[in-house]
Formats: C-alpha cells, structure tokens, sequence
C-alpha cells in the first residue's frame, strides 16, 4: 500500500538508529567543543564573579533555563515542520511568531524570577548579595541578549536542516543546550561588565 511505503520511507529518513546518529553524532562533538569554551569563559569571569557577590549563583540557573527553553522551542518547531505547519521559509508565519513571543516571554519572565529567587536564597544562607536590582538586571541582559540569538540560531539550523532532510529534533536540541551555554555565558560576561560600570 502506497501509505505503508511512506510511513517506511519517513521511518528510513528521520527515525531510524542510522539516520538518528548519523545526523547527531557531528552536531553532539562540535557541542562538546563548545562546552568547553563555556568552561573557559567563565573562567574568565574570576574578576566579576568577585566583585558581584551572588553572581555565581545565577550561573546554573541561566545555563539551565538556556537548553530548556530553547530545547521546547526547537520541539515546536520540528514538529510544526514535520505536520506543514510552518514552512521552511523566513517569512512572517503566525504559528512560527507565537512560538518565537512565547519562548521569548518565558526567557524575561524566567530571568526576573531567578534574579529575585538568587537574591532571597543567598540572603537566606547568610551570603552578601549585590542587591536585587543589579542581579535582575544581569539576569535580563544575558537572559534577553542570548535568547534573541538563540532563537535566530535555532529558526535557520532548523529550516536549513528540514530542507536538507535532516530532523530538526535532532539537531535543535543539542544546539539549545550547547549554544545557549556559550552564548548564556558571554551575555552574563557582559552583563556584569555593563553592572560593574554602572556601580
């Protein structure tokens, strides 16, 4: 039946064992590359995390939310690609713009409230913070800065990947998680350098 050779032919193309790891595996070692860089970064950030007390408690926090946001995003968006939801194209589309305001609304929503969460628990547990207006609007900058990239990063990997054959979902996610570290970090970077030279 004509039916059972699509569902074969879509099973051989996006979800058999061999396409899954061939169009994963090159993604999943430039990640681990990119990991690394994250580690350097913040590194890097010796000097802020010093003169911002409370500062490194955001760390994980925003990393976190980095991957699950934009992991779910990414989803989204294979899947509406997959049901012709969307097309493939960088044009004005509704669902594609629903999806774009919401995983950016949750990005400044989660950054506010891990900023006012940071500051309570550290003050909690008896640690100085610099204060809940200074972490808010670290938590914004990186938040916002790294998911405006992030979400243009996405959008085109996931187009270009659909249209070359490659599943969205299996390239998304990886660079949700990975690119938002990178890019999550260097946002808090230059947050606090932007903080730092405000105070």
């Amino acid at each position: 039946m004509p039916e059972d050779e699509e569902y074969e032919e879509y099973i051989e193309e996006y979800a058999s064992v061999s396409s899954i790891v061939k169009q994963s595996l090159p993604l999943l070692l430039i990640c681990i590359m990119l990991g690394l860089f994250a580690g350097v970064v913040l590194g890097s950030m010796e000097s802020s995390l010093k003169a911002l007390p409370g500062l490194l408690v955001l760390v994980p926090a925003i990393l976190d939310t980095r991957g699950n946001i934009f992991g779910a995003f990414g989803s989204r968006l294979g899947s509406a690609l997959h049901q012709g939801l969307i097309q493939p194209e960088l044009k004005r589309d509704e669902n594609l713009v629903h999806s774009i305001t919401a995983a950016l609304g949750e990005g400044v929503i989660i950054s506010i409230l891990l900023a006012v969460t940071a500051h309570y628990v550290i003050l909690a547990l008896g640690r100085e913070s610099i204060g809940i207006i200074p972490l808010t609007a670290i938590s914004l900058i990186a938040g916002v800065g790294s998911g405006l990239v992030l979400t243009a990063l996405i959008i085109v990997l996931a187009f270009a990947g659909y249209r070359r054959g490659i599943d969205p979902d299996n390239i998304t996610g990886p660079i949700a998680t990975t690119a938002g570290d990178v890019l999550a970090m260097l946002a808090l970077f230059m947050a606090a350098e932007i903080v730092l030279g405000v105070m």
